[in-house]
Formats: C-alpha cells, structure tokens, sequence
C-alpha cells in the first residue's frame, strides 16, 4: 500500500497532492491512498495525522509518499525520530522533490541517510526562516532597515586608512580587495561612498607629519 502524506496547512495543498499523485501514475502506482493531514508541520509530528500513519495504519511494506522533508517535520533531530519509527515498522519512504526511495534498515548504514539528512537541513533552515518572517510580518513587526536608517558603522570602516594608503601606493583595488577581504565590488561601493582617492592618503600623511610635528614641539617647549 502506498500512503500519500500531505499536510493541509501546506502552502498549496491541492499542488501537492497533484505532485504526490503524478509520481504515483509515471511509477505505475494504483494502491495510492491521500493522508490530508488538518495539522501544520510546524506542530510536533506525534500530535499530528503522521503519528497514527506511521505507527497503527502504515503496515510492514508500506510506503509513505510526500514532496519534500518539511511536510513531515522541521528538524534533523525529528526526521530522525520518524526514520526510527518507520525503520522498526518496515516502513518505506518516497521523497518525490529529492528524487529518493529511502528503505531505512537497508540504507541506515550507507550514503543515502546522510544525503536524505544533507537535502532536509537545507529546507529545514529555509523553512524555519520563512515561518519566522511570516510570524514577524503577522505581529506587524517591520522587517529590514527602517527606511532613511544608515549603519552607524561599515565592515570596511576599520581598514580605512589601509585602503587609502594602498591607492597611494597604486596597488589595484581587486589587490586591495584581497589584502581587506572583501569582495571587490563591496570595496568599489565603499571607495566610491566615502570618496576615496590616492589625495586622501596625501592629506592624511601630511595630517599625521603636523600631528606630530605639534608633539615635538610641546615636548621640546616642557
């Protein structure tokens, strides 16, 4: 029997479901039973519809179809808990979006669980930053930098006088770029904002020549 897990919270459930049920027609799949679960992934996989799937409907042989990994849960630590529970109940799992058929007693010791684990932590943590976001959004909490806000200070505002002092010396900007590390064009946006140029090494040098010169002087006048 093949199980076709969606959850109805999903952002487009109705998609899904038509993904899980393509799959099944171009693998000559009949025996597709949908499991449209009420439950958001966000809620703990044992409180939801995947509980009683994996644990009382699902038999030995069975396999779970979904799309992607966030359908069924939203971390590495709770994919593995139900890679458990479906490896104790001979359970098989279709992943349609990783291009998997994971079988987890044959494959609990190879490559597969960790290129199933690898695929899933990527949308794991892009899932858990779009649902912050949305969170953030629903609270009408404004997002990015208030409009007309500047950063007090810029990544770059340490090797100022580096920066100059390498342009007096005609050293090209993507060497200079190299010798900050940062990427050339942040280095080119930051010349170019604080103006920038050989001149200014000039000044600075003659700044520094008449700072010093008035030291001398009060040390010679104590």
């Amino acid at each position: 029997m093949f199980f076709g897990y969606v959850t109805n919270q999903d952002i487009n459930p109705k998609k899904t479901i038509d993904r899980i049920t393509n799959y099944a027609t171009q693998h000559q799949i009949n025996n597709l039973r949908i499991i449209d679960d009420p439950q958001h992934a966000r809620v703990h996989w044992e409180k939801r519809a995947l509980f009683d799937l994996t644990t009382k409907t699902a038999k030995a042989g069975d396999t779970i179809i979904i799309t992607r990994a966030s359908q069924i849960a939203r971390s590495t630590l709770q994919l593995l808990e139900i890679l458990q529970v479906m490896a104790r109940r001979q359970l098989k799992l279709i992943i349609t979006e990783y291009g998997l058929e994971y079988v987890p007693e044959a494959e609990i010791m190879t490559g597969g669980l960790i290129q199933l684990l690898q695929c899933a932590e990527v949308e794991f943590i892009s899932k858990r930053t779009e649902d912050a976001l949305k969170s953030r959004r629903a609270a009408g909490i404004m997002l990015g930098r208030p409009k007309g806000r500047k950063n007090k200070s810029r990544k770059l505002d340490r090797y100022r006088n580096d920066i100059i002092n390498y342009l007096s010396l005609n050293i090209s900007k993507a060497s200079i770029a190299k010798l900050v590390g940062c990427h050339p064009q942040t280095l080119y946006n930051y010349i170019q904002d604080q103006n920038l140029t050989a001149t200014s090494a000039t000044d600075s040098a003659k700044n520094s020549v008449v700072s010093l010169s008035t030291s001398e002087h009060e040390e010679v006048a104590q």
